[in-house]
């Protein structure tokens, strides 16, 4: 039996920037010129859906949206300043992941990110020295909550439904999970992983099982 825990990133281990944990374009207008609601409209709103699963490319869209919003920028300066402001990350929390992988348990990244965050998040971000692996929107062409993307994370490890655990920070997504037939965990800022987990038994049954 290979139990094992899904983490969600934005959220949980990851929270806004690292000088004040706000939102990273808490600034672009200031810094970039680009106005957050015309951010929204004309790249949020009509693409990001096809993005984040794998439908569109990051970089493509942003070289044809960001004329209308700065000139100036190009996509990668944009992207750039995205992700190296998108970074705060809870050290605390890979601290008690590397505690329950020395356990046995196992640990996967389930997110809903496109290819070049999701890179960033595993190697510029170190996550990946943290996890065991990573199950991700746009690898799968689905996103949480919807049910195929629980499906393919749970083939992805190599787990049944009812040996997986997801902490997610998103209600809509927990309740998704449950219905998957997956033990699920709403998460709040501040919460002990090991605390949580030690009260369901996750960390004592998985090394019950080997892993």
């Amino acid at each position: 039996m290979k139990r094992c825990l899904m983490l969600d990133v934005d959220g949980v281990i990851v929270n806004g920037r690292p000088e004040d944990g706000r939102s990273w374009a808490t600034d672009i207008e200031r810094d970039l010129g680009v106005a957050p609601d015309r951010l929204q409209a004309v790249f949020f709103a009509p693409h990001w859906a096809d993005i984040v699963t794998g439908r569109k490319n990051l970089l493509d869209v942003l070289e044809a949206c960001l004329p209308a919003l700065s000139p100036t920028v190009t996509a990668q300066a944009f992207i750039d300043y995205w992700f190296e402001r998108d970074s705060c990350v809870d050290e605390a929390l890979l601290a008690e992941c590397d505690e329950l992988r020395r356990r046995g348990l196992r640990i996967f990244l389930a997110t809903n990110q496109e290819h070049m965050r999701a890179r960033h998040l595993m190697d510029r971000l170190a996550l990946g020295k943290h996890v065991d692996g990573m199950v991700y929107s746009a690898q799968v062409a689905a996103q949480k909550p919807q049910r195929a993307f629980f499906d393919a994370a749970a083939m992805s490890s190599g787990s049944s439904p009812e040996d997986i655990v997801l902490v997610d920070d998103t209600k809509a997504n927990v309740e998704a999970a449950l219905e998957a037939g997956w033990q699920a965990i709403h998460w709040s800022k501040g919460s002990s992983l090991l605390d949580i987990l030690e009260n369901r038994q996750v960390g004592q049954a998985s090394s019950r099982h080997g892993g």
